[in-house]
C-alpha cells in the first residue's frame, strides 16, 4: 500500500471541501489543516505508520509555504506603491526618453498611466514605458 503525502492529501482534502472553488489556493486555514491531518492519517499504512517528526515537518513546510506567499502578495503591493509613488514624482519634471521607432524624445511629464504590465508617463500627448525614460532633469 503506497502512503500518500501530504501535499497530495492536501490536494485531494482541497478539493472536496464545501466551497473549494471559492477560497483561494494560498489560504488555509483550521478547518483544512484538521481535514488535511485526518486525510494523512486515514491513508497511512498501519503497519508501517508515518513518523512524527516527518508528519510535523511536512506541516511545517506547508505552513512555511503559505507564510511566504503571503509575504510574496505583501512584497507585490508594496513594489506596486512604491512605483507608482515614484512615477507620480516624475509629474512636472522634465525627462528625456526613447521612443518605441528608436527616436528620443524630450518634454515634461504631464501624467502616468499606472498599468501592472507596463508602466507609462505621459510626455505632451505621447505615452512612453517607464522603462525607456533615459534622463530625469532637476528643475
Amino acid at each position: 500500500m503506497e502512503v500518500n503525502s501530504v501535499l497530495s492529501s492536501y490536494q485531494v482534502a482541497a478539493n472536496n471541501l464545501p466551497g473549494a472553488n471559492t477560497v483561494k489556493s494560498n489560504e488555509l486555514d483550521s478547518s483544512q489543516f484538521m481535514q488535511i491531518l485526518l486525510a494523512q492519517l486515514t491513508h497511512q499504512n498501519p503497519l508501517e505508520p508515518m513518523d512524527n517528526a516527518e508528519m510535523m515537518s511536512q506541516f511545517s513546510q506547508l505552513n512555511s509555504l503559505q507564510e511566504l506567499r503571503g509575504i510574496n502578495s505583501s512584497m507585490e503591493s508594496v513594489s506596486a506603491a512604491s512605483q507608482t509613488t515614484y512615477m507620480t514624482s516624475l509629474i512636472g519634471k522634465t525627462v528625456k526618453a526613447s521612443r518605441a521607432d528608436g527616436k528620443i524624445i524630450e518634454g515634461v511629464v504631464e501624467g502616468v498611466v499606472t498599468d501592472v504590465d507596463s508602466p507609462q508617463v505621459l510626455i505632451g500627448d505621447e505615452r512612453v514605458d517607464l522603462i525607456d525614460v533615459l534622463e530625469i532633469k532637476a528643475e
